[in-house]
């Protein structure tokens, strides 16, 4: 694993996506590179709880926005023992999972992305889109680890 610098590991707050993070955490240890977290708000859903609700786009975007950094917060301090000695900067962007992670990857300059074999999306998503995990492994020019919920890691 020489080479590595920058981790990037999307997050949706899944135990899957925990695992990977604390993973993400023992390979940073390890080569001395920096863990960058990564969560987007999904502009999918986000359209369609306006489409259900009648709050505006913006209170559903700031309630979601809040969340996830409060969720970010919670797993930072989860991993406060494990995470020590590791550089880790947070990002929360808004838009089309895969499509961010493969653009946030690009753009940082990421040497690997480490990310949970599966996530949060609904069944009928993952039906007719694939999961995002198949999408950023189709579309990634870097390696991609794909850390299953059965790979147990203790924050």
């Amino acid at each position: 694993m020489k080479g590595i610098k920058k981790i990037l590991v999307p997050v949706d707050f899944s135990e899957c996506s925990k695992n990977a993070f604390y993973y993400s955490l023992d390979i940073a240890r390890e080569t001395k590179a920096s863990v960058f977290l990564l969560n987007v708000i999904d502009s999918e859903l986000v359209n369609e709880m306006v489409r259900l609700d009648i709050s505006t786009k913006g209170q559903i975007k700031k309630k979601l926005e809040k969340n996830a950094k409060s969720e970010l917060d919670r797993i930072m301090a989860e991993s406060l023992k494990k995470r020590k000695g590791v550089k880790i900067r947070e990002r929360l962007e808004e838009g089309i999972p895969f499509i961010k992670i493969l653009k946030e990857s690009k753009d940082l300059g990421a040497d690997i992305i480490v990310m949970g074999s599966f996530g949060t999306s609904s069944p009928m998503l993952r039906f007719f889109f694939g999961s995002t995990v198949e999408q950023v492994l189709r579309g990634s020019k870097i390696p991609v680890v794909c850390v299953p919920l059965s790979e147990v890691i203790e924050g």
